[in-house]
């Protein structure tokens, strides 16, 4: 029997909890309690006795669960499938337990995942893996797991789960929009919007708003990924009109932030201000206030009064950055840094630091904000240009360049092939988004780059398994930028103000990652600067004052394991010790690329 059985002849309660304003179930929950409570007798009311409060129990939990208000929903649930265990209803307690353990996942993230996966893989492997409560908890194992990071894992998990989930088209649902979140933070956005569309349509014909809306926020998200902005409007206006039938104060307040960007990317000020002012009462008007959607909110507001030359702009974006530091959201810092520069060009302050906020977007693998930034300091310069003390002085055609590489980051012709690999070959696809993000996130900071004063650490790196499969790209953590990757060979750069430390860090990653000794040779380009990211079928950044020739012909004389130092880079023995720590060989050499 599923939870509500026991009570689905006297109450619409499961329908409810899919489509009805919060209120509307908590009437029906007490509304049921004090049928059941008549004559005070609960065990002759609709001949369920215990199984009726245990359901009850599951409906609070649910709708606790639904809401946010995560400790209630563990209670509820968990005390009801203990009460569904009692009276040896087997498959609803096994789905009760599966969702004490989602409520877990939301409550405390990755601090509750190996229980969770635990509990979840004992629900599944008991009885029948065709049953409903196994098919649950195998698409809660993958919750996990995408929250641990294990995206490959993930998405195997979830396809498993959608391959058992035939008979149970609710499930079958909810699966396709936890694949497409997957996909839309994979950057897969041709799948995510695949799968998303189709879990719509199966969400709105069994009258799932709650699923339903959730699947347009993300369809919304991965219309944008691919640069369909006109597209991207008409499912984050779903999301936000079922969200407001709902009473769903986090999923309206984060359709009205988007579609309040949506529209100033668009051109459209006034319309923007209008809708992330809605965003900013929703999400403040909240229980409690929904912090990260005021501030960007407050971020939005401000940027749209800027547009319409507001002079309480200013006011707004500064709310909007206290909030994100307060947060730590790191999105949220480097958008404020962004604003910062923004302001300061505008009232021309200079120097303008243009460059930390594109560094920020370019390692969060935000190739495109990098772009859009890049843009706006161009439109701000070329209406009032400002000589910038201590910047490169970088042409207008040199800008325009670094604008139009990194803007080249809209994936429309792969869209097909993804969906294709979905089902087909869905590990080579996972393969593939990461490739892609790891690539978006080096043209993001190469773009970043064009903006940073002169100064260039440079590594020319040998070992036999470079060359293939985007081994060369830098990791996420790491700091480096790959400029040149060839078989068995690669070039890095850093900022020159980058530690030894840092550097070091980022070569042992790298060993790490090839599994096998490096050897490299390091060199200081006092002038060397990034002009602009290469263009698609290009094959390496165009760079100035770097000189590479001599510095790429060392690597083959030094032995496995070997670090040759360019005297220029100034590391001393306390340096070059920790280094050495590493596992690392450091030998100097006299030959530097200037």
């Amino acid at each position: 029997m599923l939870p509500l059985d026991s009570i689905d002849s006297v109450s619409p309660l499961s329908r409810l909890l899919r489509s009805a304003p919060g209120a509307e179930v908590r009437a029906e929950l007490d509304r049921v309690e004090a049928l059941v409570g008549i004559g005070g007798d609960p065990a002759a009311a609709f001949h369920g006795g215990p199984l009726v409060a245990a359901a009850l129990g599951f409906g609070r939990g649910a709708l606790a669960l639904r809401e946010g208000a995560l400790d209630t929903a563990v209670l509820h649930l968990e005390g009801a499938a203990s009460a569904f265990d009692r009276e040896g209803a087997a498959e609803a307690r096994d789905l009760a337990r599966c969702e004490a353990a989602l409520a877990r996942l939301r409550r405390d993230a990755r601090a509750a995942c190996a229980s969770a996966i635990a509990e979840l893989d004992a629900v599944a492997a008991a009885g029948d893996p065709g049953r409903r409560a196994a098919v649950v908890a195998t698409h809660y194992r993958g919750t996990a797991e995408r929250l641990l990071g294990d995206a490959a894992a993930a998405q195997r998990t979830l396809l498993s789960a959608l391959r058992r989930s035939e008979p149970f088209l609710g499930e079958r649902a909810q699966i396709l929009n936890s694949l497409g979140t997957l996909y839309v933070t994979l950057g897969a956005h041709g799948a995510a919007e695949a799968l998303l569309e189709h879990a719509a349509e199966l969400h709105r014909r069994r009258g799932d708003a709650v699923g339903e809306a959730i699947a347009c926020g993300q369809l919304g998200a991965a219309a944008l990924g691919l640069g369909a902005l006109e597209r991207a409007r008409a499912p984050l206006q779903r999301q936000e009109w079922l969200c407001a039938r709902l009473g769903d104060a986090f999923g309206r307040a984060r359709a009205l932030t988007f579609l309040s960007e949506l529209a100033l990317e668009l051109g459209r000020a006034d319309d923007a201000l209008a809708l992330a002012t809605s965003a900013r009462d929703v999400a403040q008007q909240a229980a409690p206030p929904l912090r990260t959607w005021v501030a960007y909110a407050a971020r939005a507001i401000g940027r749209a009064r800027r547009d319409l030359g507001d002079p309480g702009a200013a006011a707004a974006l500064d709310e909007a950055g206290a909030l994100f530091r307060a947060l730590g959201l790191p999105l949220g810092e480097a958008l404020a840094a962004w604003d910062r520069a923004s302001a300061e060009a505008l009232a021309l302050v200079g120097p303008v630091d243009w460059f930390s906020a594109a560094w920020s977007l370019g390692s969060l693998g935000l190739s495109s904000r990098v772009a859009q930034l890049l843009r706006e300091r161009l439109e701000i310069e070329e209406a009032a240009p400002l000589p910038e003390k201590g910047e490169p002085a970088l042409d207008g055609e040199a800008r325009e360049r670094a604008l139009a590489a990194a803007a080249q980051t809209a994936p429309h012709v792969a869209v097909q092939r993804e969906v294709e690999l979905v089902y087909d070959q869905p590990d080579h696809l996972a393969a593939i988004a990461a490739r892609r993000t790891a690539a978006q996130r080096n043209l993001g900071r190469l773009a970043a780059l064009t903006l940073a004063r002169p100064g260039l650490v440079i590594a020319a790196i040998a070992a036999s398994r470079l060359g293939a499969c985007g081994r060369a790209l830098p990791s996420e953590r790491a700091t480096a930028v790959c400029v040149a990757d060839l078989p068995g060979f690669t070039v890095w750069i850093w900022p020159a103000a980058t530690t030894p430390a840092v550097i070091a860090y980022d070569l042992a990653a790298l060993r790490a990652a090839l599994c096998e000794p490096l050897r490299a040779a390091l060199a200081l380009a006092p002038a060397g600067r990034v002009l602009s990211p290469p263009f698609a079928g290009e094959t390496g950044a165009e760079l100035d004052a770097v000189e590479l020739v001599n510095l790429m012909a060392q690597p083959a004389v030094l032995a496995p394991g070997e670090l040759r130092l360019d005297p220029q880079l100034g590391w001393d023995g306390e340096v070059r010790a920790s280094v050495e720590a590493l596992g690392f060989v450091v030998t100097s050499d006299s030959c530097h690329p200037d």
